[in-house]
Formats: C-alpha cells, sequence, structure tokens
C-alpha cells in the first residue's frame, strides 16, 4: 500500500490555503478594529510573513517559469484589501486612493486564467534542424507572484510612508501591469508556435529522416536510465530522435543530447511520428506506456533496459511484447526459465553491457596496504518485497571499513532521498566521511564528488572492491574482476544465492533489522585472500557475454544494425545528418517540480 507523508496529506486537503485565508481574515479585521496603524500594519506583515515562509524554497530559487503565479490567491487579496484599509484608515486618505490598489486585485484574479493557458504553452520540440522551437517562457512570470507580495508589504506599511505612499504604490502598480501584459503575450506566442509545430510534425521529422526512436517514459530523476544508452545509440550511426511522453522527461532528456527530441503526450499523438523512415524503437525499462508504441506493430520493437540484475524488473512477462530483448549475456536468458517464465528463445540477442567498455581490469589488489572499497547500495523500491537496500545497515558497514583504514567511496542510487530514513542514512554517511577524512587524511570520495562529477565507472575503476545490493552495478562490476560483496536483506546466504544467482559469484553479506551480521569475516576475506576469485571470473562471462575485451562495445553495434536492416559498411556512407539548429532557447529552463501541477 502506498504510504503518504503528513506533508502530503495536508497539501491534499488545502489545509494551508485555508489556514493562510483565515490568518488574513483576522488581520483585516484587526485593522477595521484598531482603527489602521501600527496594530494593523503588524497584523499584515504577520500573515504576509506566512506567505513568504510557506514559499521560501521557491522565492529561494528564484520564482521560476508560472509555478508561484496564483498560490494563495485569496490570502493575498484579503491582505491587498486590508492593506489599503489599513492606509486610508491610519492617515485618513481620501477612499479615491482605493483606485491605486484596484487594479493589483483584478490583476491577482486573473492570475488563475494566466496560469491555465500557460498549460496550453508546455514544451514540445528541441533540437528540430530548420526550425525555431519555443520551450520556455521569454522572463520568469513567477516575479507578478513577487511583485504582489511587495505590494501588500508597502500597503502595510503605508502610514510610516506618509505622502511618499501613493508614489510607490503607482510605480508597484505599473511594474506589476506591465509585467502581467508582457507574460500573457508571451504565452500567446508560445501558444501559436507550439500548434504551428504540432500541424507539421511529420514534415518536421521526415526532414531530420530518423532511423529509429528512443522512446522514454519514466518518474522525473530517472535519467540515467537513458544517459547511459545515449552515447552508443549515437554510436549506430544513423539519425534518431528521442519520444516522452511527460514534461518533467523532455526536459531532462532535452538537456542530455543534441538529437532531436518530442514530446508527445497522447495515444493519438504518436500516430503523427510514423514517419517512413522510421524502422525501430529502443526502450529502456518497462514504464507501462511503452504499450502505447508497442502497438505500431509496423516497426521493431527492441528492449535494452537500464541495467544487468537479479531484480524482478528483468524477468518481467511484459518483456515478451517486445520483439526483441537485448540482454548482457546468457544468464539473462537463464533467468527466465528459472523462474519459471516461458518466453521465445528467439527473440534474445546476447549483447553484453557495453557501458563496461571503459571498467579497468583489477590489477594486483593483494598487494596494496590500504584498499579503495565503493559502496553502492540500492534504493528501497515502492514496494516492500522490491526493497534490496543495505542502507539500514550502512553506518555499520562504513564504520567497518574506516576501522580497517580503507578509503571509501560512497556513491547511493540516485532514488535514495526518497525515502526519508534512508535520507537520513545517507546524510548520516556523508557526515562520517567527512569527520574521517579530516582527521586521518584519506580522500574519500561522496556526496556530489562521487555521485556527480565522478561517472560510475569512475568509481568502479578507482576502488579495488565493492559492497552493493542487488542491482546492477554488481553485473556492471564484474567486467572488473575484483572482489565484491552482495547484500542479502532478507535471506539467510543459501536462500540468496537461489533467488539472486548473481551472488555465486559474489560475497554475501547477511543483513537483517538494522544489522550486517557476518561483516567483520567477510572483509577479512574480501580485503585479504579473496577465496572466491576463481569463481567470480567464470559468471564474468556467463553475465556479459564471451566478447573480445577489445571490442567490448562492438557487438551492441553491430547487432542493433542488423536488427534494424542496416548494412554496416553502407551506414557512415548513407547517413550524415546534419545536426545545425534554429532554436530561440537552446538552453532549456531548469525542472521546476512544481510548474507542472
Amino acid at each position: 500500500m502506498k504510504r503518504f507523508s503528513t506533508k502530503k496529506v495536508l497539501g491534499l486537503i488545502g489545509v494551508w490555503p485555508a489556514l493562510l485565508s483565515t490568518c488574513a481574515v483576522l488581520a483585516v479585521g484587526l485593522v477595521a478594529i484598531t482603527g489602521g496603524g501600527v496594530v494593523g500594519t503588524i497584523g499584515l506583515l504577520v500573515a504576509l510573513l506566512l506567505i513568504v515562509y510557506r514559499q521560501r524554497k521557491a522565492l529561494k530559487r528564484r520564482p521560476k517559469g508560472v509555478g508561484l503565479v496564483s498560490r494563495y490567491q485569496s490570502a493575498r487579496l484579503l491582505l491587498l484589501f486590508g492593506g489599503g484599509l489599513n492606509y486610508l484608515l491610519a492617515v485618513d486618505a481620501s477612499p479615491a486612493l482605493m483606485a491605486i490598489f484596484l487594479p493589483g486585485a483584478i490583476l491577482i484574479v486573473l492570475e488563475v486564467p494566466l496560469r491555465r493557458t500557460v498549460s496550453l504553452a508546455v514544451p514540445y520540440a528541441a533540437n528540430f534542424p530548420n526550425r525555431v522551437t519555443s520551450n520556455k517562457a521569454r522572463f520568469r512570470y513567477g516575479w507578478l507572484y513577487v511583485v504582489t507580495l511587495v505590494e501588500i508589504a508597502a500597503l502595510a506599511l503605508g502610514p510610516a510612508a506618509g505622502l511618499l505612499f501613493p508614489s510607490i504604490a503607482v510605480a508597484l502598480l505599473v511594474l506589476q501591469i506591465v509585467l502581467f501584459i508582457c507574460a500573457s503575450l508571451d504565452v500567446v506566442r508560445r501558444v501559436k508556435q507550439r500548434h504551428h509545430f504540432q500541424r507539421e510534425v511529420p514534415q518536421a521529422l521526415e526532414e531530420v529522416a530518423p532511423v529509429f526512436y528512443l522512446y522514454w517514459h519514466a518518474p522525473a530523476g530517472s535519467t540515467f536510465q537513458v544517459k547511459m544508452w545515449l552515447p552508443y545509440l549515437e554510436r549506430i550511426g544513423v539519425p534518431y530522435a528521442v519520444v516522452v511522453r511527460t514534461i518533467a522527461n523532455f526536459r531532462e532528456v532535452a538537456r542530455l543530447t543534441d538529437r532531436p527530441v518530442i514530446l508527445r503526450r497522447s495515444i493519438s499523438d504518436l500516430d503523427d511520428i510514423l514517419v517512413p523512415s522510421v524502422r525501430g524503437v529502443f526502450y529502456v525499462n518497462n514504464a507501462i506506456r511503452n504499450m502505447h508504441m508497442v502497438f505500431h506493430r509496423s516497426l521493431t520493437h527492441i528492449q535494452l533496459l537500464h541495467g544487468e540484475s537479479d531484480k524482478a524488473p528483468s524477468t518481467n512477462p511484459v518483456i515478451r511484447m517486445y520483439d526483441f530483448d537485448f540482454v548482457a549475456g546468457q544468464a539473462a536468458i537463464d533467468r527466465f526459465e528459472k523462474f519459471g517464465i516461458p518466453m521465445p528463445k528467439e527473440m534474445f540477442r546476447i549483447v553484453g553491457r557495453p557501458q563496461v567498455e571503459d571498467v579497468e581490469v583489477a590489477d594486483d589488489a593483494g598487494s596494496l596496504e590500504q584498499r579503495t572499497v565503493l559502496y553502492a547500495p540500492t534504493w528501497k523500491g515502492y514496494q516492500a518485497e522490491a526493497n534490496y537496500s543495505s542502507l539500514d545497515a550502512g553506518v555499520q558497514i562504513i564504520e567497518a571499513l574506516l576501522r580497517r583504514g580503507c578509503t571509501v567511496i560512497f556513491r547511493p542510487h540516485p532514488y535514495t532521498n526518497r525515502s526519508p530514513e534512508h535520507a537520513a542514512a545517507r546524510r548520516a554517511i556523508c557526515e562520517m566521511l567527512r569527520a574521517d577524512a579530516f582527521e586521518s587524511g584519506r580522500e574519500h570520495q561522496y556526496g556530489r564528488a562521487a555521485e556527480r562529477v565522478m561517472s560510475v565507472t569512475d568509481c568502479y575503476n578507482c576502488s579495488d572492491a565493492m559492497i552493493a545490493d542487488v542491482s546492477s552495478v554488481v553485473g556492471d562490476y564484474l567486467h572488473s574482476e575484483k572482489p565484491f560483496a552482495m547484500t542479502s536483506p532478507r535471506h539467510d546466504a543459501d536462500a540468496f544465492v537461489e533467488s539472486f544467482p548473481m551472488a555465486r559469484a559474489a560475497y554475501v553479506l547477511l543483513v537483517g533489522d538494522g544489522e550486517a551480521r557476518n561483516l567483520d569475516e567477510l572483509l577479512d576475506d574480501m580485503l585479504g585472500s579473496d577465496s572466491h576469485r576463481e569463481t567470480r571470473l567464470h559468471y564474468a562471462e556467463y553475465y556479459l557475454g564471451d566478447i573480445p575485451r577489445d571490442r567490448y562495445a562492438d557487438r551492441f553495434l553491430e547487432v542493433a544494425r542488423e536488427e534494424l536492416g542496416l548494412d554496416p559498411h553502407l551506414v557512415a556512407e548513407e547517413y550524415a545528418p546534419d545536426l545545425s539548429v534554429e532554436d530561440d532557447d537552446p538552453d532549456l529552463e531548469e525542472m521546476d517540480p512544481e510548474a507542472d501541477e
């Protein structure tokens, strides 16, 4: 069952808008009762500061896109009215001054239709040669929100400003009007350009003449799924485009590639991209919306997945709907049979894991006095049965490594922070490594250095051994021939190896109830005599294919071209795509997590 945090529940039932509107009503009532002045000003400012506090993170990031516009509209309208009333009562001014801030109130009301119109100006395409696309605003509409907050503050402080206040109010009102008009015109421009491009999608794609599509639909923050495959799809040597289904995915992948990217949100939108040049589609996960594209049986559909592991997605029966399943080695094929999932043998193609081509083979680690150990735990998963993470025992694992004088590379899964408990464990481990680095001088790698600056291949190459969970990093690490341990969160060692055969090549670390039970004896062997070495070398070929190391990634390219019906001798000669792009916004705006709500 999906769990909801208190914060999410409060958001769903609208507690904060109601609470802030109530505070605004109380502030206006205080102004009316006291006749304006200092007490009224304090009441208005307290209510205003509550709004600022609620939006502190968004305001700190600057008002991106339209994300702030229309938030807490009722509360802001009440405070705007209260501020005007406070000024009129405190300085005994003419009611005609109401005309100064009445247009401001009207513009706050109009923020809702503006926001709804912006929802029509979603991103739609990028990197199309000779095509101008407009995927973001020319300026940040969220400044409208900031101006209204300043207006409310100015009204509340109006009595203190005296005769200077009307000039300040007029200046703010003019700024608000200008921003609103500019935002409205910009939205209309973006909507018109989007509609124009949508009518010409088939023609635009025919000009690109893609031979295949990379189709991707995933939760925001999952770019690792496509990032690992883009360099190898590029090396196939033919034009291609990326098809995504959500705004978040569009913004993320458009930063990763210069190839055309197109957003298709509905099933019917996919019909327009079936141009004559397209022969096949590559997929990197088992997203449910994949079936919308697989429905078009005139194309060759190829599943790549985003890692080689014994996790459940690797044996998902839904893979049968594709024409081909590109797997790393024979182990991936046998895995289906082991779990009783019938699959047509002719759909499998062994292509290796091209991503490991730069993983370096182990030196003589036994001669090293100090070891560098990579700790790469996976995330918690969506269901309890899919939780293979060892982070509950992560602090104990790191403590044991530090006691042995090891240098640590800590690279948790990108989804780690989706669990509050694991996010806390991640912070605790980073703090431990920071403190030890200060005391010992060892150059641990963690945080941004290990998760962003270093690639996963860098982490493999800089380590002498690894501790990881059931995940694709284990299969990739096999290519290095270095020792590694896999954690068993819910089994004894024998049952774990039976359920996850890749553990036959690993040292099995028993983890349960937040405790690693056989940690010390395991580290003695793994970092000492390494009794599993010969077994590990045997299974490396079984899992990653019997492919020559000096041209390891070429196997994927050869098989991909074959299944797309391409003559490898003609690829470089026939396809020379012009990737020059005319785009008025090549640097796409960073994704605002709240912009698509």
